[in-house]
């Protein structure tokens, strides 16, 4: 619409549930009521909560009435941050809430494959949908195989009992592809970053001289080189690299031991017995969370607790699974619970660069604590904004002042390699998901 408040969204006629119900607006608009309501464990809502009615004037259309004008409002109903897969509005519509509900664990699809067996913590198994409305595809069955160890999965590639992996080979392991017989590999840019995020609630990580001297005892570019083979190049802002709001000038504190230690001393953090800095009677002792499932987030952790203890920290390593990480608040998530002082984090990006889940003061994903009313502001107004030159400008304002105040070290942008076998025709996997063409999937013989 001209005031950029309405979207018109028309769905393709003729999609289907695999239980055969008709796919259409009404589903759309169940989804938007599901991440909405209060009672679901909804991990993010942002751009969601832009949304004012969803009017369906037929069931093949949806006319989406925004609060106020929001770029990224397409970008929800896509892969990537906070976007969400339509959900079944007959099945689910006269549920209180979908936390514990059965479709959880035997969902109807819309997609080209169905879940026909869930062998927890083994294995998925999935059949193609005949109902897919771009026709059922090649490949009658897939084997979602969960195999949580690097190395167990590399020899099930050598052996040829797994035909592709879908959640890249290791950094250790891009040497040895060549072991590979009958594989073929791809490398993709990902639209993901890692940063370790600082809970600025804790009186210490208030300070933003501590932050910044904690960035500059920290050698991001030798954890790219040494542990991820430079294949994950270092950023300095959320914008992954191949974004067009990411603004290359700008960088967070540089690697600067000395620097380190001045700003702790101008914060009044003095060495004290044994070289560990002393406040008030108080060490300056920091917990940082990380997940084992991450070898590359293990080694991070075992490399800044080396580097912040020369600069007299002392730092406690605490490991948590990714899930415990990431529940809510009302499951005891440790980021939502404020559980940490530091931690290693993953974020996936949109094709959007809103940040505001993550940088806005009352942002879903803003698990830093910090809040900056100018950053607020700017954030309000980059959605706003009717042009991406000026959508630009202001992200890089925002991208300025994060760096300076440090609520998160962003550290990688990861390059996936992925390994899939020869005879495996249409693999092609893009920066948000490697199996998003798995409709177009075949064998050859």
């Amino acid at each position: 619409s001209r005031d950029g408040k309405t979207i018109v969204l028309h769905l393709r006629r003729g999609m289907q549930w695999s239980d055969g119900a008709p796919l259409d607006a009404r589903d759309l608009r169940f989804t938007w009521q599901a991440v909405m309501n209060p009672r679901n464990n909804t991990r993010l809502r942002s751009g969601w909560d832009a949304i004012n009615a969803i009017a369906l004037p037929d069931n093949d259309t949806a006319v989406v009435h925004l609060r106020e004008p929001y770029a990224a409002i397409l970008g929800i109903f896509a892969l990537g941050g906070a976007g969400y897969p339509p959900l079944p509005a007959h099945v689910l519509s006269s549920l209180p809430d979908l936390n514990h509900a059965p479709f959880n664990a035997n969902p109807l699809s819309s997609g080209p494959y169905v879940l026909v067996r869930w062998n927890h913590g083994a294995s998925l198994e999935f059949d193609a949908n005949p109902r897919y409305w771009r026709g059922k595809p090649p490949i009658p069955h897939l084997i979602y195989r969960i195999i949580p160890n690097a190395d167990t999965l590399f020899t099930a590639l050598q052996t040829h009992d797994v035909d592709v992996d879908v959640d890249s080979i290791t950094e250790t392991q891009i040497g040895r592809l060549n072991v590979l017989t009958g594989f073929s590999t791809q490398k993709r840019l990902t639209a993901n970053y890692r940063h370790i995020t600082f809970n600025t609630a804790k009186p210490a990580l208030h300070d933003v001289r501590v932050r910044r001297a904690i960035a500059a005892a920290i050698d991001r570019q030798a954890i790219s080189d040494k542990i991820t083979f430079r294949r994950y190049p270092v950023v300095d802002t959320a914008q992954p690299l191949g974004s067009w709001a990411r603004d290359s000038a700008v960088h967070e504190p540089a690697y600067d031991p000395a620097a380190a230690d001045r700003l702790l001393d101008a914060a009044g953090w003095r060495r004290g017995a044994g070289g560990v800095r002393m406040k008030d009677g108080n060490p300056l002792s920091l917990t940082y969370v990380q997940f084992p499932e991450s070898g590359t987030g293990v080694r991070v952790a075992t490399v800044v607790q080396s580097e912040l203890a020369a600069r007299g920290f002392r730092v406690a390593i605490k490991s948590l699974s990714n899930a415990q990480l990431f529940l809510p608040k009302s499951q005891g998530g440790a980021l939502a619970n404020g559980g940490f002082d530091m931690a290693y984090v993953p974020w996936p990006m949109g094709a959007d660069p809103d940040d505001s889940f993550l940088l806005a003061c009352s942002g879903n994903a803003n698990y830093m604590r910090w809040c900056d009313p100018q950053v607020d502001a700017l954030e309000r107004r980059a959605v706003v904004a009717p042009n991406r030159a000026e959508r630009k400008r202001l992200y890089a304002q925002i991208e300025r002042r994060v760096a300076e105040a440090v609520p998160v070290i962003y550290l990688f942008n990861p390059s996936y390699s992925y390994a899939y076998r020869t005879a495996l025709r249409g693999f092609s996997p893009n920066g948000f998901n490697p199996t998003w063409d798995a409709y177009r999937w075949s064998l050859a013989r």
